[in-house]
């Protein structure tokens, strides 16, 4: 541990102190800086209470706290705010990085973070409730298990294919009931082959009844005061049913924290890149930056809004023209993104355009 103090006899009661932790399992790497100086750089262990007792040595002084979002999620930010620290959780991806600079280490980090921090040159992440996390969590978990069982219902497939074996009946993008039991019917030459198809069907049934039960739970969840109006109103736009509806407000939560459209179609990752210089202006494809899932399902709605208004399917179709079937979804995604901010902000349904 490396510690650079100032004169023991400084006072730093009522100023300004900033603290950068780069995050780690099992250690952290913490600056502390103040009135320009940096005054403790070391590493501690990766443990609040540790944390702790060095704070505990600036009493009495105004402390700032930033570290990175990451896995380690918000229970560092809830545990400084209890303890009436000053805390801000910095989205890695918004940290400004220095050109040519090739060496990175815990070090260097942290005390990047202290100097931007202090210079107020680090933006925030929206910091969610404990309450409002164990609702996205909810959501994040269903959609996990669902991929799950999709990966295994296409080992399944793979195996029929590599043996030959083709289904009587055509099958569908979602398994049947009578799928199933021709599945569980096929025999094989050998137990070898039996069982290992045999256990990737009994994971798919496992996590069909692990879908059904975690539905239940959702179903609950939407029948919260906090979503239930919010969600009948989005169900009135073309492409939006309740399940979706439940995943875009888990994940958005506050709309009125986007002060603009602008600023909610940059944190869902529809806004377009561009390089400019000069009189040369050229825009490139969307940044996808921000929150993959709401611009899925976004996406996913989009195609069903098309067919369900004229009035955007004749823009759909002009930008089509002109642009590509791609860029057109994307812009009408984007534009659905707004439409549904207004909705939410204003508390008003989906009107069909004349």
């Amino acid at each position: 541990m490396r510690i650079v103090r100032k004169n023991e006899s400084t006072s730093l009661t009522g100023k300004r102190v900033y603290i950068g932790i780069d995050v780690h399992k099992e250690s952290w790497q913490v600056t502390v800086r103040a009135e320009g100086e940096e005054i403790f750089n070391g590493r501690i262990p990766g443990q609040y209470p540790s944390l702790k007792r060095l704070l505990d040595r600036y009493q009495g002084s105004r402390m700032k706290v930033a570290y990175e979002a990451g896995p380690f999620g918000f229970w560092l930010s809830d545990k400084l705010s209890e303890d009436n620290i000053e805390v801000m959780v910095v989205p890695p991806s918004l940290i400004p990085i220095e050109s040519g600079n090739r060496v990175k280490t815990d070090q260097r980090d942290s005390r990047k973070l202290a100097k931007l921090l202090e210079s107020d040159m680090l933006k925030r992440v929206y910091v969610l409730t404990p309450e409002e996390r164990e609702h996205r969590d909810l959501l994040r978990t269903r959609r996990q298990i669902v991929d799950h069982r999709k990966d295994v219902a296409r080992q399944i497939k793979s195996k029929l294919l590599f043996y030959g074996i083709v289904p009587p009946f055509p099958t569908t993008h979602y398994w049947s009931l009578r799928y199933i039991e021709w599945l569980k019917a096929l025999r094989f030459d050998t137990d070898y082959l039996k069982e290992s198809f045999h256990l990737l069907i009994d994971l798919y049934e496992y996590l069909t009844r692990q879908i059904a039960r975690i539905n239940r739970k959702v179903v609950l969840l939407c029948r919260d005061k906090k979503y239930r109006d919010k969600i009948t109103l989005l169900c009135t736009a073309p492409g939006i049913g309740r399940l979706t509806a439940i995943e875009i407000l888990v994940e958005l939560q506050d709309i009125s924290r986007f002060k603009r459209a602008e600023e909610l179609a940059s944190y869902i990752g529809l806004t377009p890149s561009e390089y400019s210089t000069g009189e040369k202006t050229r825009q490139g494809r969307i940044t996808r930056c921000g929150n993959k899932r709401v611009r899925t399902y976004l996406v996913e709605s989009t195609w069903m809004l098309i067919t369900k208004d004229p009035v955007i399917r004749l823009k759909y179709l002009k930008l089509k023209a002109a642009r590509g079937g791609k860029r057109a979804t994307i812009a009408i995604a984007r534009k659905f993104l707004i439409m549904i901010r207004r909705m939410l902000l204003d508390n008003v349904p989906y009107r069909m355009a004349a």
